[in-house]
């Protein structure tokens, strides 16, 4: 292979270079020293030849290890969806090898700044996202962190909506009155929204729960939430309003322990978007002029409780930010104290008592066999 007289001025250059480090004693490897030449004069290795591909294939092994720490599957969805736009960018611009620089990274945020016009809590987001995978990367891989140096945008402060009792009301009233009537809808909607009112859970919480999952039985009735938000499961108490309504719920179905407790009128598990567009449905009619969303139920049921009892470190506790028992211990929240201020809550709330609990026959411990039909009771 011949050498161009641009190749033996390069090799000469590289030459000298060395040869002035050890006159002077420099006692470094030699490919130290001319990575180092290289960098004084302006020139930059390619860190990221394989940079889009190797960000494309460690993604799905960061969304596998987010899956296995319990994050659920919105988190992940977030994950994917920034990590996959930051990819469509680069090939889009011919940025594929640089994307582990500080300024394309840079020019990604402005991209989409321009392109999306994201809110500032979701820029924020975006951003944290982004971060937190590129760090993850560059200790795995041992590649540069275009995000060491990146200041992060402020944190937005955001003010959150709740209703006050007679907006919530008016939500319930709604609820009552729909455009169409189908069988199950009016009882399924007001169950859905008094369910998330009166236990706080967040929207993937409520659609998970399993009838395993509720015990309606003795003087404190509770649900668990197996996988609250980091995977944390904790015990959830129930006020007799709803512990009685899901008591005539289940003697109605007579279902499985592992069939959902919150269905669709098919009576399939309940999915997000259908709660959603029910809660938004429900806003809409009663005339609500705030977003009215499954987190400003959870958001109103904290209000309320901190209203009844004044307690802070209890309403932490009721949202699911640490697991019940460990409260108990250290904060000296008792169980009896969570349940009593819990039924207060609904009490507040005005949610009339409902019936009489149906009684349903005792069945055998460890006996399979479903309870028998009270006489007169019709056939399903």
């Amino acid at each position: 292979m011949a050498f161009t007289s641009a190749d033996r001025l390069a090799l000469g250059a590289l030459e000298a270079t060395l040869a002035q480090a050890r006159d002077t004693d420099d006692g470094r490897p030699a490919l130290e020293v001319l990575a180092g030449a290289l960098v004084e004069l302006g020139v930059r290795a390619a860190p990221a030849v394989r940079s889009a591909r190797l960000i494309a294939r460690d993604r799905d092994a960061w969304l596998r290890r987010l899956q296995s720490a319990g994050r659920g599957e919105s988190t992940r969805n977030a994950y994917r969806i920034a990590i996959d736009d930051l990819l469509a960018w680069a090939q889009r611009e011919q940025r594929t090898g640089d994307l582990f620089d500080e300024q394309a990274i840079v020019d990604y945020l402005d991209d989409y700044r321009q392109r999306c016009d994201p809110a500032a809590a979701t820029y924020y987001r975006r951003f944290v996202l982004l971060r937190r995978f590129m760090q993850w990367l560059s200790r795995r891989q041992g590649t540069p962190d275009p995000f060491l140096e990146l200041e992060a945008p402020s944190k937005p402060q955001q003010e959150r909506d709740w209703l006050t009792h007679e907006e919530f009301a008016r939500l319930l009233d709604a609820a009552g009155r729909p455009q169409r009537r189908r069988p199950g809808l009016v009882e399924r909607d007001r169950l859905v929204l008094r369910a998330l009112v009166l236990t706080g859970l967040r929207r993937s919480e409520l659609i998970a729960v399993r009838w395993r999952d509720v015990n309606l039985e003795g003087p404190r009735p509770s649900l668990l939430v197996a996988h609250g938000k980091g995977g944390k499961p904790r015990r959830q108490p129930l006020p007799s309003q709803l512990s009685d309504e899901l008591q005539r719920l289940h003697y109605e179905r007579q279902p499985a322990p592992e069939q959902p407790v919150f269905c669709g009128l098919a009576g399939r598990r309940l999915q997000p978007t259908a709660l959603a567009r029910t809660i938004s449905r429900c806003a809409t009619r009663a005339g609500m002029t705030k977003h009215v969303t499954a987190h400003t139920l959870r958001h109103t049921s904290a209000t309320w409780l901190r209203q009844a009892t004044g307690d802070t470190r209890l309403v932490a506790e009721y949202l699911g930010h640490a697991d019940l028992s460990t409260v108990s211990r250290y904060a000296h929240v008792a169980s009896e104290e969570m349940h009593a201020a819990v039924q207060a809550l609904a009490d507040q709330a005005g949610v009339s008592p409902t019936q009489e609990r149906p009684q349903a026959p005792r069945t055998p411990r460890g006996s399979a066999r479903r309870p028998r039909r009270p006489r007169g009771a019709a056939a399903d």
